[in-house]
């Protein structure tokens, strides 16, 4: 009996604790940090551009440098499952204005799916916006389908389909693409010569389009950009004679820097998940083993007991008849 019970408590407590495990440790871990701060840098060492401080076409390095910083404040105000975002990102050539390119953008994920969610003075550039889908991540667990993904340009969401795993510095890595056609997206003031005029030509206001084929490899338990490439096209387009330039032509991916940073991050966050994700079904199969292995140490502890006081009372019967057969023999004798 004794042992029996000791099996089905321990049955009793890797079930407790598979449970716990399931429902509350795995929540707890897959949460984005509320003092979240982290820098990426893109670079492509043979970019062609329009240089606005030279006014003139240019072939060198360009390099993007995104930051995102948590707002501690609205973060708090708005909730224990929110966080706010502020992101500051710009491309350039020298790192002196005005940039190529650049914008600022304010909005709130929540923390368990990663997921734009409405609230908290959404913007970009200070102009109200509403993001959509995923920004900064992909969801806890990414899964090989496809994801909406925030294009910080056209300010709405394209999609973005799982095409292959890889191995980036030995950590497995799912890859997922995702194409912008050639879009025209607003108006930008350029200079007439830029389009073979007179340097005293007047200026144009441009149709400014974009086009980019993205590749984002994401470590699948937690979501996370291990890397990223842009293959990024701006083409400008005077609308009085239809002739186009290309204001920027570049294929910027993470640097190795970056890159390392985001594996040695992740890669034990990785495991983590991992393993905490076979736990509770390991806890709950051994429990559950141990609960039946007690049920039945039990029965059959409890019809050996029976059998025990069975065999017992036989024998105290016998010995009852024993003791009247030697007092009838003891009667018969003192008859005689």
């Amino acid at each position: 009996m004794r042992k029996s019970a000791i099996v089905i408590g321990f049955g009793a407590f890797f079930l407790t604790l598979a449970l716990l495990l399931q429902f509350y440790a795995f929540d707890k871990l897959t949460v984005i940090p509320a003092d979240t701060n982290t820098q990426q840098v893109l670079s492509d060492n043979n970019a062609k551009f329009f240089d606005a401080d030279t006014l003139s076409f240019q072939q060198g390095e360009v390099t993007t440098r995104q930051t995102v910083v948590a707002d501690k404040k609205a973060s708090d105000a708005e909730g224990k499952n929110s966080i706010v975002l502020d992101i500051n990102q710009s491309t350039d050539n020298n790192n002196q204005a005005p940039p190529i390119d650049a914008f600022t953008s304010h909005f709130a994920l929540n923390r368990h799916t990663g997921k734009v969610i409405d609230c908290c003075n959404d913007n970009m550039n200070g102009k109200p916006v509403q993001h959509q889908g995923y920004t900064v991540k992909f969801p806890f667990g990414a899964g090989k389908g496809s994801y909406p993904y925030w294009d910080n340009t056209l300010q709405k969401p394209m999609t973005m389909t799982y095409a292959g795993t890889d191995k980036i510095r030995g950590l497995t890595v799912y890859r997922y693409h995702g194409v912008v056609p050639q879009t025209t997206y607003t108006k930008q003031a350029i200079p007439g010569f830029v389009f073979g005029g007179a340097k005293d030509s007047p200026g144009v206001n441009a149709d400014r389009a974009y086009a980019n084929d993205r590749t984002i490899w994401v470590e699948p338990q937690t979501g996370a950009f291990i890397k990223v490439e842009e293959k990024e096209v701006v083409t400008l387009t005077d609308p009085a004679n239809g002739k186009s330039v290309k204001g920027i032509d570049t294929d910027q991916v993470m640097n190795d820097a970056t890159v390392k940073a985001n594996v040695d991050e992740y890669k034990g966050k990785a495991s983590q998940l991992k393993l905490l994700k076979l736990m509770p079904w390991v806890l709950g199969v051994l429990g559950l083993i141990l609960l039946v292995v007690g049920i039945v140490l039990l029965l059959i502890g409890g019809r050996g007991d029976r059998a025990e006081r069975a065999d017992d009372t036989e024998v105290d019967n016998d010995n009852r008849r024993g003791a009247r057969h030697a007092e009838g023999d003891g009667d018969d004798y003192a008859r005689a």
